[in-house]
């Protein structure tokens, strides 16, 4: 697939695409069918929804950034709130010479996806929120583990958070490359990302958001419960849910088919 740079707010944003690839100071051709900007979750990068880009790839046009500090794009930190991530997206959207687009997000990415919807509705054409919450609760134990990681005083943990049973028991190649993105992004963005989410709190506002919605989320997933996207679909007018079987928090590569196959349908259905 085709990947770029494009400056952002002083950032130097790498982006994974489908289509021709261009010049470098020339974007991308974006008209294919939708505009889909893939927001990754926290301590991530774009290359985490490979899966999805490579499918909606064929009818429509999907971006997939690294965040700043994360991945390949510049910067050393991330930034400080999930109101920072918006605006740097919206200032992203325009770089990218795009009016709005359908923005999905997972986990992080999905908050961010939120709060730009209401930050900047005009950005946005469509939601797709993916193993998300309008609250996320996250322990402080897991914060403070990252938080030593990023000081040096415990190495990295890869463990099967975030995975469904079936998944630990059948696919253990899904979980090594989950891990193998885990390490691209310096582990104290990941702890940045973390504590940026625990002040995330939307509940009192998505009630104002109007815009098409589908909520996806995985039956196992212990850190954003399906309960968190049964109240998604409450707070949201007019939203969307579908629960993914055998899928935790990281159902977009547990389970692609079924995620991409609803991403498509949920497409198709826009005007």
């Amino acid at each position: 697939m085709p990947t770029k740079y494009v400056e952002v707010n002083g950032y130097a944003t790498y982006f994974y695409y489908i289509g021709k690839t261009t010049l470098p100071d020339i974007v991308p051709d974006f008209s294919r069918g939708r505009a889909v900007l893939l927001l990754h979750g926290a301590g991530s990068n774009g290359h985490a929804w490979h899966y999805q880009y490579e499918h909606l790839g064929q009818h429509h046009s999907p971006i997939a950034p690294d965040l700043p500090g994360h991945g390949r794009s510049s910067g050393v930190e991330g930034l400080p709130t999930i109101e920072d991530y918006a605006a740097f997206t919206a200032a992203l959207i325009d770089a990218l010479k795009l009016d709005s687009v359908v923005v999905a997000g997972h986990s992080m990415g999905g908050a961010i996806a939120m709060q730009l919807a209401l930050q900047d509705p005009r950005r946005v054409s469509a939601l797709v929120l993916v193993a998300t919450a309008a609250k996320f609760e996250i322990p402080k134990e897991r914060i403070e583990t990252w938080r030593s990681v990023a000081m040096g005083r415990m190495p990295q943990p890869f463990d099967n958070l975030g995975y469904s049973p079936k998944t630990i028991a059948s696919k253990p190649e899904i979980i090594r490359e989950g891990w193998a993105e885990q390490v691209r992004t310096d582990p104290r963005v990941r702890w940045g990302d973390l504590v940026a989410c625990s002040r995330f709190d939307l509940r009192d506002q998505l009630g104002r958001l109007d815009k098409p919605t589908l909520i996806l989320a995985g039956a196992d997933d212990t850190i954003t419960p399906v309960t968190e996207a049964q109240s998604l679909r409450s707070l949201i007018p007019g939203a969307s849910l579908e629960v993914v079987p055998e899928a935790g928090h990281r159902l977009t590569t547990e389970r692609p088919d079924v995620v991409n196959s609803a991403i498509e349908q949920f497409l198709d259905g826009l005007r």
